[in-house]
């Protein structure tokens, strides 16, 4: 049976509209309100970047700690995409510096912007972290202030989300379920008590900038066997390491309009999440009809053509889908982002 397309835009309902002229919002995404206007909508559990891709690629991830199983309960196993082949991929993780900013209710995770100093100084600490901690994990870099940790002593932990999906929220849920893997649990602490106390950490202080003070690891886990080969259209290079360790075609979303419409696919942009979350440059109008027109409008065109249907997904607690025939549903009135946002806020 066919699974259509899936469209993975997380962030598309959380964007700061009142940045936008709402004339914009209504005559300048036709394509996008259009999937809006026509759709079925249905209830989403899946909030991740994580969540919604192993549901998209209809995979079951097992969870250390809690030992339940269910599509979308986990972090997409990454790492592997990342590893040698004599690397265990149960003791793999991928990790990335963050400032950890305390409030009332625990820990808020706040980006490190992906600049050359902060980069600079993210090797420096990282460099010394790994050569501290290196009877316990060994640290490689993977490129752009990214890095493979493999566990020398313990299996990883797999409940840790892509790190575009908990950026500005609080880490609370994921220190609770760290304490069910006691070992993970004090190392992790032992690693903040070091990058806390670093001499480049005291100069950032000094110098009033954000402190590197934490890891956000993610991407544990052993890749499962797919039993879906949709094409898959995405420009995050991680992303698509991960894809293609799956043996999934990949395109850029640049390619859509010239892609095989008769085939099943999944898009994944994560440029709306990344504006939001990590200082992404330009602006969102730009943004928002680059999106409609190098992968909403082509996608719409080819409805007619496809055995299955368009599913738009966000992240949000709805997702839509238009079906071939929906675009006949001319009693429908037109969507908007705005009228939605409003609509199920």
């Amino acid at each position: 049976m066919s699974r259509g397309v899936q469209i993975i835009l997380p962030g598309l309902f959380d964007l700061p509209l009142q940045e936008l002229d709402a004339r914009f919002i209504v005559d300048d995404l036709p394509a996008l309100n259009r999937i809006l206007g026509l759709s079925s909508v249905r209830d989403n559990n899946d909030f991740t970047i994580d969540a919604m891709l192993s549901s998209a690629l209809n995979m079951k991830l097992e969870v250390s700690g809690g030992g339940s199983e269910a599509v979308g309960a986990a972090g997409l196993p990454m790492a592997q995409a990342c590893a040698d082949d004599h690397q265990d991929p149960r003791r793999l993780l991928l990790a990335e510096a963050i400032h950890l900013q305390a409030d009332m209710h625990g820990a808020i995770a706040v980006p490190i912007l992906n600049v050359s100093e902060n980069l600079s100084d993210i090797d420096i600490i990282i460099n010394d972290l790994s050569d501290l901690f290196k009877v316990d994990c060994n640290i490689q870099s993977i490129g752009d202030g990214r890095f493979l940790l493999q566990l020398r002593q313990f299996d990883s932990p797999t409940h840790y989300p892509h790190p575009l999906s908990i950026l500005g929220k609080s880490i609370s849920p994921f220190i609770e379920q760290s304490r069910e893997i006691l070992p993970w649990y004090r190392l992790v602490n032992e690693f903040q008590m070091f990058m806390y106390q670093h001499p480049v950490n005291q100069r950032r202080q000094l110098e009033g900038r954000l402190t590197i003070n934490s890891l956000w690891v993610w991407g544990a886990g052993e890749r499962p066997a797919l039993d879906l080969q949709p094409l898959w259209y995405c420009d995050d290079p991680l992303l698509n390491r991960f894809a293609s360790s799956l043996g999934l075609p990949i395109e850029s979303c640049r390619n859509i309009a010239a892609g095989d419409d008769r085939h099943d696919a999944i898009i994944v942009d994560l440029r709306l999440l990344q504006y939001l979350k990590s200082g992404l440059d330009g602006n969102l109008d730009e943004l928002l009809l680059d999106i409609e027109s190098s992968i909403l409008k082509p996608l719409l065109e080819s409805l007619p053509r496809r055995a299955g249907p368009l599913q738009l997904r966000g992240g949000y607690h709805l997702d839509f889908e238009l079906k071939p025939a929906d675009r006949f549903k001319f009693w429908r009135r037109p969507g908007s982002l705005a009228a939605w946002r409003q609509e199920i806020s």
